[in-house]
């Protein structure tokens, strides 16, 4: 299987740029905003109008988001069509879904913005592969406790837990049925990176970033060109033919737009029963699904609105490197599904945003800032390093390492962007070090694929770097001194990797590079995979997966498991194929206990008395005593 190409055949269709993505699909659909009276009479759309704001948007959206209002429903359908789930979305979690559905009885769409199926990125992180437990990475259900709680800890307890839970217990098995289905006959393989190492490792014992070795990656069948994400596109590709063998259909350019809800576009009671799409050429059609909607609509990096209202901190990031050029990736779903009902999760939300601090990658060698001082515990991954290279001086900092680096490289962590390994001939390296032979150094440097310029003597490297020479010569100083001792007294880092920088030449690089690629925030929903209302309740007939689900990451993306977001989306791809498969279509609505309560005491309190007044002692009565 090719992996595919991405082109867009009609600008209008796939978005005019983020912002004007979503303000073209409010003028298409003949939709206006809905403005709230407050906005006065005669008072004309600008900058400052306000809108209504569904029940679900998160808290903090601005009250002038017009593109997150409630559009009119879509009335001009062109074209119906029907079929058992409708699988909004054609990626990773898309294609699972679809696959999944459809292997399972079920009559499958899958309606698609772009021209092809998408695919990202190369790693997988799951738990207990038959290719992990082969190659010594079984995990215990204690080990599987611990990845889900750090997980936990890493979003500030943000997340929900469960959905970590049902990942730890099945991905393994949902990525070994897409690997020995699908894959290995085809001769596809799989390899472990930076496994096994060469010294032992814990992953918790001493790491303040436990890096769980779950990381896996295909390898392309014999005779086929290995891109830049290996095997992976073209394993994605088997996905979306598995799907069609098990009669799935496909509707490439097919823009969703509104979901069906209880018989009407963006209704907020009953069933989802269905979505309308967009087509290349402007209009619309009506898919309807007898037995549910899956959303797998992807991020909204591209949403240049949606990006400063809810993932600021990354919003002109994502405008000036976002490493996917597609403009499919809008946010549809999420607005989707906050105009049905559904609750999106609190923002800010987390984000992919991928860099390493030089040429030696995330391997903890010494860093310092323009003033040629250090500013952080260098045994750090690639993700969480660019979170802080973002808030540096000029954004400029050097990566230092000595003559010894190569054999130090072994004892870094295997944390996502570390190259662990020095694969030249050690000894021909220490040679020319010694015998101070630039060309082979300078040779074996570009062998390893690594861009640094070296000095023979501190004050050269000062100069290099454009710092003073005194001030580097004590930031040095006092980093040896604790490498020596044992013990890093400014920050921390592990005695194993405190490296000293003494020994000429001294080799360094610049800023490394870090680049956006996607946001991690999504709709609050089940570890069914359901999309839920205001009340916790499931909403009958919608499904998610992939970066549309919500509460899997937040405040930044955790590389503490490399390839966790891919095989969240193959396994709840997996969870929503399989529960809209087997749904019972005559369920219009869950009763929520509670909220009969509450509607008929809306000034009650949770326990069932009456509300305290002003937040504090019952009114009437006095505060209770401090026991």
């Amino acid at each position: 299987m090719k992996a595919p190409t991405f082109e867009m055949n009609r600008r209008s269709f796939l978005g005019l740029g983020a912002t004007a993505a979503v303000a073209a699909g409010f003028g298409l659909a003949g939709c206006s905003p809905q403005a709230s009276s407050s906005a006065g009479e005669g008072s004309t759309a600008s900058a400052a109008q306000t809108v209504e704001l569904p029940v679900g948007a998160p808290k903090g959206t601005p009250k002038t988001a017009t593109w997150c209002a409630v559009p009119e429903a879509i009335a001009d359908v062109v074209e119906e069509k029907s079929f058992d789930v409708v699988v909004v979305g054609a990626g990773l979690a898309g294609l699972a879904a679809a696959a999944t559905a459809a292997e399972n009885g079920a009559t499958v769409a899958v309606i698609e913005t772009l021209s092809t199926y998408q695919t990202r990125g190369q790693d997988i992180g799951t738990v207990n592969s038959s290719f992990q437990k082969a190659n010594g990475l079984e995990a215990s259900e204690s080990d599987i406790n611990d990845m889900c709680l750090a997980l936990q800890r890493y979003a500030g307890n943000r997340t929900d837990q469960r959905l970590y839970r049902v990942w730890g217990q099945r991905s393994g098995s949902d990525f070994d049925w897409w690997y020995n289905t699908m894959l290995e006959p085809k001769g596809y393989g799989i390899e472990i990176p930076r496994w096994p190492m060469e010294v032992e490792y814990d992953p918790v014992d001493g790491e303040w970033f436990p890096q769980f070795c779950n990381q896996q990656e295909f390898t392309v069948p014999e005779g086929e060109e290995a891109g830049m994400n290996g095997g992976f596109p073209g394993a994605v590709g088997e996905l979306e033919a598995y799907a069609k063998e098990h009669g799935a259909e496909f509707f490439y350019e097919h823009r969703g737009r509104q979901l069906v809800r209880g018989g009407q576009p963006n209704g907020t009671e009953g069933r989802v029963e269905g979505v309308i799409a967009e087509t290349s050429d402007g209009s619309y059609v009506k898919f309807t699904a007898t037995k549910g909607v899956i959303l797998a609509t992807g991020d909204y990096g591209h949403n240049e609105d949606m990006m400063q209202a809810w993932c600021p901190s990354q919003a002109q990031l994502a405008i000036d490197t976002n490493v996917y050029p597609s403009t499919g990736n809008v946010g549809d779903g999420h607005l989707m599904g906050m105009w049905i009902g559904g609750m999106m999760q609190g923002i800010p939300h987390a984000y992919m945003a991928h860099g390493t601090p030089g040429s030696l990658g995330s391997d903890p060698f010494l860093l310092v800032d323009i003033n040629g001082r250090r500013f952080t515990n260098e045994d750090i991954p690639g993700q969480s390093f660019s979170d802080l290279a973002e808030e540096q001086p000029q954004t400029v900092f050097w990566q230092i390492a000595d003559a010894k680096y190569p054999e130090q490289l072994k004892w870094s962590s295997p944390t996502h962007g570390a190259q662990m390994s020095f694969s030249g001939d050690i000894d021909a390296w220490n040679a020319a070090i010694e015998t101070g032979d630039k060309a082979t150094i300078e040779a074996m440097l570009t062998e390893q694929g690594v861009n640094m310029q070296y000095a023979w003597t501190v004050e050269e490297l000062a100069e290099g770097i454009h710092v003073d020479a005194a001030t580097l010569q004590e930031t040095l100083d006092r980093y040896n001194g604790f490498a020596h001792d044992g013990y890093d007294a400014d920050f921390g880092k592990q005695a194993k990797r405190l490296w000293p920088v003494e020994t000429p030449p001294y080799f360094y690089s610049s800023s490394g590079q870090w680049a956006f690629m996607l946001t991690m925030g999504g709709l609050k929903g089940t570890e069914k995979a359901e999309a839920i209302d205001a009340w916790g309740n499931p909403i009958p007939g919608l499904w998610m997966a992939g970066n549309v689900q919500g509460m899997r990451f937040a405040i930044d993306y955790p590389t503490i498991v490399c390839g966790l977001s891919h095989s969240l989306c193959l396994t709840f791809g997996r969870v929503a194929g399989e529960q809209a498969a087997a749904a019972d279509s005559s369920e219009t609505e869950h009763e929520s206990v509670y909220a009969v309560w509450k509607e008929a005491n809306p000034e009650g309190d949770a326990a069932g008395g009456a509300a305290p007044a002003g937040g504090g002692a019952p009114a009437g009565g006095d505060a209770p005593a401090q026991g």
